[in-house]
């Protein structure tokens, strides 16, 4: 889960590009968040996650994610190794930059998640790490933390900086191992045939309701995104599921559903019509009869006739 909290836009900012940040925000933080869940669900009985948590009394307009770790909780998933009991992270959209500016806000964000509690020392600064997501490679960034502090790559895509006030990471999606990230590197503006096939073959896979639920949050929007790439499996995909390809393209549902719909009115027509086919002939059958039995009739009125010519005649 995931939460927003909001400050007033500095004076003078560009009013366009806000509402592309807040719609931008909107499209990618809940797919992001529900991406964390599928990432960790190893370890879902042991972790949290925080969506009612305000950094402070004046609302800050950012976007986190904050994990709450149980203490002999143990991460299976290499992006959670860093984890302590409180986890923070940022997600950076494709489309987003990321700095040394978002570096020490991240940094400041953590400071106030610590510091504005009901206690003091409630949460330790020991028990705080910090995470930066993104898909791109933030080079500049890295370059300028090097300068200053120890930067390490440990593992494909994930670097941690020693020397900071608490533990910290940035991940990079993109150079992620997609046998192991598979949801994590789905947030792409670039997704190919075969990625988006093993994302809805993991997707087939989950069995949790809970975890259908989220994945489809995140099918929905990728595909929405890759549509042509999901558009070209729909129509060659032949093992896709019924259920999958109403999932990824509602249109395909809803023709199907239309051609359903007139296929059983068409039915039901025909089955009028013979209805009334067999009714007909039923009647034809039925004044056959009449005809019949009014022919039989006749020919016994003829023969009685008959018979009365030739009494009548022996009388006389």
């Amino acid at each position: 889960m995931c939460y927003t909290l909001y400050r007033k836009i500095v004076a003078g900012r560009d009013r366009k590009d806000t509402n592309l940040e807040i719609e931008n925000r909107t499209k990618w933080h809940p797919a992001f968040c529900n991406i964390i869940e599928l990432e960790l669900m190893e370890n879902a009985e042991g972790l949290t996650y925080d969506s009612e948590h305000n950094l402070s009394r004046e609302p800050l307009k950012i976007d986190l994610l904050v994990i709450k770790k149980k203490q002999n909780e143990v991460i299976k998933n290499e992006i959670g190794k860093i984890f302590l009991g409180h986890n923070i992270m940022e997600y950076k959209s494709p489309d987003d930059s990321m700095n040394i500016d978002t570096f020490y806000k991240v940094l400041s964000y953590a400071c106030l998640y610590k510091a504005d509690t009901g206690a003091v020392d409630e949460i330790l600064d020991t028990d705080i790490t910090i995470s930066l997501i993104r898909e791109r490679k933030p080079i500049k960034l890295l370059k300028q933390l090097k300068e200053k502090y120890r930067v390490e790559q440990e593992g494909k895509g994930i670097y941690r900086v020693y020397g900071m006030l608490f533990p910290m990471q940035i991940i990079v999606t993109r150079e992620l191992e997609r046998s192991q990230h598979i949801w994590l590197k789905s947030l792409t503006l670039n997704m190919d045939i075969t990625q988006a096939e093993e994302l809805l073959e993991s997707y087939d896979r989950l069995k949790e309701e809970d975890f259908r639920i989220k994945a489809g949050v995140v099918v929905n929007l990728v595909s929405d995104i890759n549509n042509e790439v999901f558009e070209e499996i729909v129509n060659g995909g032949e093992r896709m599921s019924e259920a999958l390809k109403r999932m990824v393209m509602p249109e395909y549902g809803e023709l199907k559903d239309l051609v359903a719909d007139k296929d059983a009115e068409i039915a039901d027509k025909d089955a009028e019509i013979a209805d009334k086919d067999a009714e007909i002939a039923d009647n034809k059958k039925e004044i056959a009869d009449k005809d019949a039995e009014i022919a039989e009739n006749k020919k016994e009125i003829a023969e009685l006739k008959r018979r009365l010519e030739k009494m009548s005649a022996v009388i006389e």
